[in-house]
C-alpha cells in the first residue's frame, strides 16, 4: 500500500514540474513576440501650441528614440500658435532618428496657422476624412497686432490687390510697391514664412507651390484634396488604417539613411502629458499668467497696507513669479509690459501723493493700453482677452478707491485713543475752589482749571488739555 501512495505522490510532483515548465517556456515566447512585434508610439497636438506642447513633443520624440519605436505618430488637431514654439518643435522632428508621422484625427479636426508648418515638416503626412489643413499667413503684423488685413475696397482688382501687398512670385525676393515701414515688416514676415515652408516641402518631397499659397493667400485643403494636391501621403480612417498604409512606405532620417517603415502590425504606446506639462500649459495661458501677476500686485498692495501681513505678502510674491515665468515664455510686446508696470506704479502713488485722482486714472489708462499689447502673436489662443483686462482695470480701481476712502474716513473720525481723546469728553466736578479744582472725567479723577467760578455737581466739558491738568467749562 506504500508503494502507491509514493508513486502516485511522484506523478503529482512530476506534473506540477511540467506544468510550471510550460508555464515559463509560454511566457517566455510571449515575451519574445511582444518584443519582435513593431512598436509605434503616440502623442497628441490638441488645442493651441505653446511652450506646454513644445516640450511635451519634444519629450515624446526624444522618449520614441530611447525605447526604439518603429515611429512616432502626433495625432493633431490645432487652430495654430506660437511662432517659436512651432519651430522648436520641427527642429526636434527634422533632427529625429525615429520617423515622425503626423495625423490630423479625428473627423472635423484641422491643422491651420502653425500645424500647417509642422506636418509639413513631418517625415510622413495623414489626414483623416472631414479634416482641414491650410490658413498658413502671419497675420500679425498686418493692421494691429493680431488682428486680420483690412479688406480691400469693393471691385479692386486682385491683381492691383497683390501690387499693393508687396506680393512676390518667388520667396525671399524684395517686396514691391511695400505702402509704410507696417507693410514692409508684413512683406519681409510673410517671405520669411514662404521660405520656410517651401524648404520643408523640397525636403520632404511634398507640393510647395501649394504651400506658398497657403502662406500669401491663405488657402486650404480637405483631406482628399490634400492627397491629390501631394500635400499630405494618406488618407486614413483611423490609427490602424493610417499604419497599413505606412506599411513599407520609405522614409529619410536625419542620417541621410532611408528607411523603409514596417509597422502595419504594430502596437501602439500612448505617451501621456507629466503633471509639470499639465501645470505648464495652464499657466502659459497668457490669460492666467496675466492673473496672476495681478494677483500679486493685489496681494503686495494689500500687504503693505495691513502693515506688511505676512500671508497676502506671501501669496502676492508666489503669484507674480510663477507669473512672470509664464509671461517669459510667451512672446511679450516689453512697451506693453513697460506700460502695464507704469500703470500699477501710478495706482501705487495714488496712495501717498495728493493728485485729485489723476495718478490713479493715467494709471488705469497705462495699464489698459499695456495690458492690450502686451503678447505680441497673431495666434487668437494666446491673446489676453479684453473682458478679463476690463475686470482687472475695474478691480483695481475699485480696490485703490476702497483703501483711499478708508483712510480719508479714518482721518475724519473722532480720536478715541490718547490725550486727545479727552477733548471735548463731558464730567462733573468733584471740588472747586475759586478757579481750580478736580472734574472726573472718563471715569477718572483730574486736576481741572476753568475761567469760571464752578461748584460741586457741575456738569463740565473739557476744552483743552495741558500737561495733566484739563481746562475745562460749564455746560447747561
Amino acid at each position: 500500500m506504500r508503494r502507491p501512495a509514493r508513486f502516485g505522490l511522484r506523478a503529482l510532483a512530476l506534473t506540477l514540474i511540467l506544468i510550471g515548465g510550460l508555464v515559463w517556456v509560454g511566457d517566455g515566447v510571449a515575451r519574445q513576440a511582444e518584443e519582435d512585434q513593431a512598436r509605434v508610439m503616440s502623442a497628441e497636438i490638441i488645442g493651441p501650441i505653446g511652450p506646454a506642447t513644445s516640450a511635451y513633443i519634444q519629450r515624446a520624440i526624444s522618449l520614441a528614440g530611447q525605447e526604439g519605436a518603429q515611429a512616432l505618430i502626433v495625432e493633431m488637431d490645432t487652430p495654430g500658435g506660437l511662432d517659436t514654439s512651432m519651430r522648436d518643435i520641427n527642429r526636434a522632428i527634422l533632427s529625429s532618428e525615429t520617423p515622425v508621422i503626423v495625423f490630423v484625427h479625428p473627423a472635423g479636426a484641422r491643422a491651420t496657422s502653425a500645424g500647417v508648418y509642422i506636418l509639413y515638416a513631418s517625415h510622413l503626412a495623414g489626414m483623416a476624412p472631414g479634416t482641414s489643413l491650410g490658413a498658413a499667413t502671419p497675420v500679425q503684423l498686418g493692421g494691429m497686432p493680431g488682428g486680420d488685413p483690412a479688406p480691400a475696397p469693393e471691385g479692386t482688382d486682385p491683381a492691383l490687390e497683390r501690387a499693393a501687398e508687396g506680393s512676390v512670385e518667388e520667396a525671399g525676393s524684395a517686396p514691391q510697391n511695400a505702402t509704410g515701414n507696417a507693410q514692409a515688416l508684413r512683406n519681409k514676415a510673410v517671405n520669411d514664412a514662404v521660405a520656410y515652408i517651401r524648404s520643408l516641402a523640397e525636403l520632404r518631397g511634398r507640393n510647395a507651390d501649394w504651400a506658398e499659397r497657403a502662406v500669401r493667400e491663405g488657402i486650404s485643403a480637405t483631406a482628399d484634396e490634400a492627397l491629390a494636391l501631394g500635400v499630405i501621403e494618406i488618407r486614413a480612417d483611423n490609427l490602424s488604417d493610417l499604419l497599413a498604409q505606412a506599411d513599407g512606405q520609405p522614409v529619410q532620417l536625419r542620417s541621410g539613411d532611408e528607411r523603409i517603415l514596417s509597422v502595419a502590425e504594430a502596437q501602439i504606446t500612448r505617451i501621456e502629458k507629466t503633471a509639470a506639462e499639465d501645470i505648464l500649459s495652464v499657466i502659459t495661458d497668457p490669460n492666467i499668467a496675466f492673473l496672476l501677476v495681478n494677483l500679486g500686485f493685489v496681494g503686495l498692495l494689500v500687504s503693505f497696507y495691513n502693515g506688511l501681513e505676512p500671508v497676502t505678502a506671501i501669496a502676492g510674491v508666489i503669484c507674480l513669479i510663477v507669473g512672470f515665468y509664464a509671461l517669459n515664455t510667451l512672446p511679450v510686446n516689453y512697451a506693453g509690459a513697460a506700460l502695464v508696470v507704469l500703470g500699477l506704479a501710478l495706482l501705487v502713488s495714488e496712495a501717498f501723493f495728493a493728485s485729485s485722482g489723476l495718478l490713479a486714472l493715467g494709471g488705469l489708462v497705462a495699464f489698459v493700453l499695456g495690458s492690450l499689447m502686451l503678447i505680441e502673436t497673431d495666434a487668437p489662443a494666446f491673446r489676453i482677452d479684453w473682458r478679463l483686462i476690463a475686470i482687472m482695470a475695474v478691480a483695481l480701481g475699485g480696490t485703490l478707491f476702497a483703501m483711499l476712502s478708508y483712510g480719508l474716513a479714518a482721518q475724519a473720525r473722532k480720536v478715541t485713543t490718547g490725550g486727545k481723546s479727552l477733548i471735548g469728553a463731558q464730567g462733573h466736578v468733584l471740588e472747586w475752589s475759586g478757579q481750580a479744582g478736580f472734574v472726573q472725567v472718563q471715569g477718572e479723577r483730574w486736576k481741572a482749571v476753568s475761567k469760571t467760578v464752578l461748584n460741586p455737581g457741575d456738569a463740565i466739558v473739557v476744552t483743552k488739555l495741558v500737561g495733566l491738568t484739563l481746562s475745562v467749562k460749564a455746560t447747561r
